[in-house]
């Protein structure tokens, strides 16, 4: 250990899952200067007058969990929840960069993204760092209202400034829905390109899986394409989807399976479960009213169209999961807060259980939310795994995560770009916005 004399954050005799692989490295000491790791070195028994020392012994340390699809803006506390819950970075896939009454009214996504995004850069608030798509591209006849900040598509003109001026403004990629045509899609892939920003969201209906995934589009969210819960007709057979998640691993496009909307979104007979979960405590009355709104009118959608519920795909889509991995696609964790009963820095960690469930080991399970994350954001060189040089995103457990996956939810602390969270720290946070709720 080098003689350090400033405020260096030490940790020291941890044992660290750098998740570069799946190996432990024991009893190691850890130096953390300006947000990032500096130094890597053997545990020692005398850390001398070192003032901000963590004792490492017989506790592991991770990266940061990364949320890869989530809403930002029907709770003010959502910040600090995925904070407290070791969420240290996540991606807003609905982006608004002023206040709207349109969705105020509704109750959902009223914040200014980008300068949410710039207050965490600037450490003026705490929070996970934040990576943002802008308003929504859709059809010229959209899935939502047109008053819900989005873009509803004609032509290649209308396109091209949409796209250029998401890129002047600051936001990080572009998010498309499920009605736009073939050739506003394939105009929206080739400008997007000329402007570096990943094309990302459902794949259109009248696209189809096939053309979306050769077509390089970077991520693909809820698994739609491979089933679609609103036009049943368009569901892959079972038999295609060995071939169709080799197309996705060759063409190098992620998998976001948001499993845990896909489980709760119109599923009614489970309404009581889930009012009932720890999680709720930390949820507004009006944003309850809004998940009970929502649930409902989920629900009578499907009891009118006469379909099935995405839970009652949750076998399949766990098998589509199993082909992504056993022909080495990319897959990611996300958790599309927004849906109900789904809540920031606690759904993270129930979607982590369900990626399990469909057949992922732990140490899979971790890479979605960690490093597979980093890639997909090209944003490893700084987190995703622990390392000399690296952002100091980091969880501290009180066992070892490969082992249990609870033990990144009962964390022991937490590390965001050199800051301390304690457990006692994180408990208060939680505690606050309880007490502040009531």
């Amino acid at each position: 250990m080098k003689d350090y004399k400033g405020n260096e954050l030490i940790i020291n005799n941890i044992n660290i899952l750098t998740m570069v692989n799946n190996k432990i490295l024991k009893n190691k000491l850890v130096v953390i200067k300006d947000g990032r790791i500096i130094e890597i070195g053997k545990g020692t028994d005398n850390t001398g007058n070192y003032l901000n020392v963590i004792d490492g012994k017989d506790k592991y340390i991770m990266p940061g969990l990364i949320n890869m699809h989530t809403h930002l803006g029907d709770n003010k506390d959502d910040l600090k929840l995925y904070l407290a819950n070791g969420i240290t970075t996540i991606r807003n896939m609905w982006g608004y960069g002023k206040f709207n009454f349109g969705q105020w009214l509704f109750g959902t996504r009223v914040f200014n993204h980008l300068l949410l995004k710039k207050q965490i850069d600037e450490r003026k608030i705490i929070g996970p760092t934040i990576f943002t798509a802008g308003p929504l591209l859709d059809g010229k006849d959209p899935f939502f209202p047109k008053f819900m900040n989005l873009h509803a598509l004609k032509d290649k003109k209308q396109i091209n400034q949409v796209i250029k001026n998401q890129f002047t403004k600051g936001y990080d990629f572009i998010k498309i829905y499920s009605k736009i045509s073939k050739q506003n899609f394939k105009d929206i892939i080739n400008i997007a390109k000329l402007y570096d920003m990943p094309v990302v969201g459902h794949v259109p209906d009248s696209v189809g899986i096939r053309q979306a995934l050769k077509s390089k589009m970077h991520s693909i969210e809820h698994l739609y394409g491979f089933f679609n819960p609103y036009m049943p007709e368009l569901n892959l057979k079972k038999e295609e989807i060995k071939e169709i998640a080799s197309i996705a691993a060759s063409n190098d496009v992620w998998n976001c399976p948001t499993l845990i909307a896909n489980e709760r979104i119109a599923n009614i007979d489970r309404k009581d479960e889930f009012e009932n979960e720890d999680q709720m405590s930390y949820i507004s009355n009006k944003n309850k009213k809004a998940m009970r709104f929502l649930l409902r009118k989920s629900n009578e959608l499907i009891m009118k169209n006469n379909i099935k519920g995405n839970h009652e795909y949750m076998e399949f889509l766990f098998y589509i999961i199993q082909q992504l991995k056993n022909e080495g696609a990319g897959i990611l964790m996300g958790t599309d807060k927004a849906v109900p009963y789904v809540v920031a820095g606690f759904s993270e960690h129930k979607e982590m259980k369900l990626l399990k469930e469909a057949g992922l080991d732990n140490y899979e399970v971790i890479k979605t939310a960690t490093i597979n994350a980093a890639k997909c954001l090209k944003i490893e060189k700084d987190v995703g795994t622990i390392g000399v040089g690296k952002k100091a995103n980091i969880i501290i457990t009180n066992k070892n995560p490969l082992v249990d996956l609870n033990e990144i939810y009962k964390h022991n602390g937490v590390i965001k770009e050199g800051i301390y969270y304690s457990r006692a720290k994180c408990n208060k946070i939680l505690e606050e916005i309880k007490v502040n709720l009531r």
